[in-house]
């Protein structure tokens, strides 16, 4: 398991480092006051390697938005690690960027609660249209958990965090958590069209999810929006 976990991690970060390197150096040479533009090149820094998880045999995705992950809880757990270091690297390279994200709004108990029962009200249905069932709880759920989570973090780090935040400074926060979401589900067009060919109902559902993190997001914070995130992941997630 391990050897084949640190070859699968390996070829996938060969295959993703010369984009991230470009996108490295754009985002250097970006001067700090060019903020919208700094966040964009995060968001397709971000596409790269998220949708090169595909081709390496990380994860696949079909038409009825069933999640298939790797069968390695090492590889899981590494790519949640990987994410949540990304967003501690985040914070000490662009601490302009850093101070956008609103990680807690009003009562953070029940932004976690509602976040948990948002990611529970379209996860579950998901489930039980697609017909797989759940699982006890083993090793390789153990590792899903750290990814779905921290991976989504990062995620949510940059749509609900750095984006949201961004354009409530040039409207209104409802404004700014529509075009969060619509922004959200327009990232997945190519990983719907062309990467997985899972076509519409990827956008549909990606759509519909970025809508209750970023009105999650409005109310109560990142934080919350984490978990609504990741708990629709988990819950429609199955191994391949």
């Amino acid at each position: 398991m391990l050897q084949d976990g640190l070859a699968h991690l390996a070829t996938y970060l060969l295959h993703i480092t010369p984009g991230l390197a470009l996108c490295a150096l754009w985002f250097r040479l970006t001067p700090p006051s060019r903020t919208g533009l700094r966040i964009l090149i995060l968001l397709l820094a971000f596409i790269l390697v998220r949708d090169a998880m595909t081709p390496n045999g990380l994860w696949s995705l079909d038409g009825q938005v069933r999640i298939g992950f790797i069968d390695n809880p090492l590889v899981l757990a590494a790519l949640g690690l990987m994410s949540l270091m990304l967003i501690a690297l985040l914070r000490r390279l662009a601490p302009a960027l850093w101070s956008l994200i609103a990680w807690r709004k009003g009562h953070l108990p029940t932004g976690l609660a509602l976040g948990l029962l948002a990611g529970c009200a379209i996860g579950i249905p998901l489930r039980l249209y697609q017909g797989s069932e759940f699982g006890g709880f083993n090793l390789w759920l153990g590792g899903l958990i750290l990814l779905a989570y921290g991976g989504n973090a990062l995620e949510e780090v940059l749509f609900r965090g750095l984006l949201q935040g961004y354009l409530e400074q040039h409207g209104t926060p409802l404004r700014a958590a529509l075009n969060s979401a619509v922004a959200f589900a327009a990232c997945h067009i190519f990983l719907a069209a062309t990467v997985t060919q899972a076509g519409w109902p990827v956008l549909a559902f990606t759509l519909l999810e970025g809508l209750a993190c970023a009105l999650i997001r409005m109310r109560y914070g990142v934080i919350p929006a984490i978990a609504t995130h990741g708990t629709a992941i988990l819950l429609i997630a199955v191994p391949y």
